[in-house]
């Protein structure tokens, strides 16, 4: 499956059906394409500011750009691990989840949190614990 979202330059491509912990982590040493990162903004919803906000990289160079470094790669498999999971798990009442203020998440709106490694960890597990119906 790996092989369907690279070329032979090493870039990822393509978002592919859910990869796991193991294979994310394998992806994020490559760099990324820009094709992958406009997959991503449609599977999220996010707007290219949003993600500008998220991502290690200016407006401008994501303009000017096609390619992109592993650490942006980083960001964009962490965003597409929490919108995977979450769109897998409750569907697409998802989208509303991550834009509503959550008093569980200390009041936040849960995509704010999509800014850094530990608001991602935190979302994965409101998921699931969400999904196996713990609720507190």
């Amino acid at each position: 499956m790996k092989e369907q979202t690279q070329n032979s330059s090493n870039v990822l491509n393509e978002p592919a059906v859910m990869y796991g912990h193991t294979n994310y982590y394998s992806l994020a040493n490559h760099d990324i394409s820009k094709n992958y990162i406009k997959a991503i903004l449609d599977i999220s919803k996010l707007t290219l500011n949003e993600l500008m906000a998220i991502i290690p990289i200016s407006i401008d160079t994501y303009k000017r750009k096609t390619e992109f470094n592993p650490p942006v790669t980083e960001k964009v498999l962490e965003i597409e691990e929490v919108y995977r999971t979450g769109l897998s798990a409750f569907g697409e009442g998802f989208h509303t989840w991550m834009s509503t203020e959550n008093v569980a998440l200390g009041g936040v709106i849960p995509k704010k949190l999509l800014s850094n490694s530990f608001g991602v960890r935190k979302l994965l597990d409101e998921i699931g614990r969400m999904e196996h119906g713990v609720l507190a």
